[in-house]
C-alpha cells in the first residue's frame, strides 16, 4: 500500500491538489494577518524595537536592514557587542538571531500579538562587508512559501510532460 502512495505523490494530479490546498491556506492566512502585518503601526513598532525601516517587496514580504550595534538614537551601543573567538568585535549570526527574536517576543508581549508570529517567517541574511554586522531581515507569511513551492512543482511537471510529448511528436513524425 505504501508503494501506491509514493507513486501517487509523484503524479501531476496530486501536485495540483496540493497547490490548490496551499493556495487556499495562503489566502486564508493573508486575510487573517494582512491588516496587522502591513499596517503602519506594525512598521512603527519594528522601527522602535528593532531599529529597522521596513519596506514591502513585490511578493508582499517586509524587509529591512538591521545592525544590532546601533541603538535607537543611531549611536554605537557596545553593550550589544559580542567578542567571538576570532578576536574581532563582531556579532555572530546566532547572537543576532537571538537578539532579534528576543525583541520580537518583547513586542508580542507588549502588544498582545502572539498569534501573529505563528503566521510569520523571519529570515536573516548577512549583507555588506564581512566585518560589518549588517543583516537583512525578511518577514514573510509562512504559507506563501508552501504555496510557491507547490505551484513551482506543478509547472515543472507540466514542462516535463510538454518536453516528453514534444520529443515523441518529433520522433513519430
Amino acid at each position: 500500500m505504501n508503494i501506491f502512495k509514493k507513486i501517487f505523490e509523484k503524479t501531476l494530479i496530486y501536485k495540483i491538489c496540493q497547490s490548490f490546498y496551499y493556495t487556499y491556506q495562503y489566502i486564508k492566512d493573508y486575510y487573517y494577518i494582512s491588516d496587522t502585518f502591513y499596517s503602519d503601526d506594525f512598521k512603527n513598532v519594528l522601527k522602535r524595537y528593532l531599529n529597522i525601516d521596513v519596506d514591502t517587496d513585490w511578493l508582499g514580504r517586509l524587509y529591512g536592514v538591521i545592525n544590532p550595534l546601533i541603538d535607537i538614537n543611531g549611536k554605537v551601543n557596545v553593550n550589544n557587542m559580542v567578542i567571538v573567538l576570532d578576536e574581532e568585535n563582531t556579532n555572530n549570526n546566532d547572537q543576532v538571531k537571538y537578539w532579534a527574536h528576543k525583541q520580537l517576543m518583547l513586542i508580542a508581549e507588549l502588544f498582545k500579538i502572539q498569534k501573529l508570529y505563528n503566521y510569520i517567517n523571519l529570515e536573516f541574511k548577512h549583507v555588506g562587508p564581512e566585518n560589518a554586522d549588517n543583516y537583512l531581515l525578511i518577514f514573510d507569511i509562512v504559507s506563501r512559501k508552501l504555496f510557491a513551492k507547490w505551484w513551482k512543482k506543478v509547472w515543472w511537471h507540466i514542462v516535463f510532460y510538454a518536453l516528453v510529448f514534444l520529443c515523441l511528436y518529433i520522433f513519430v513524425l
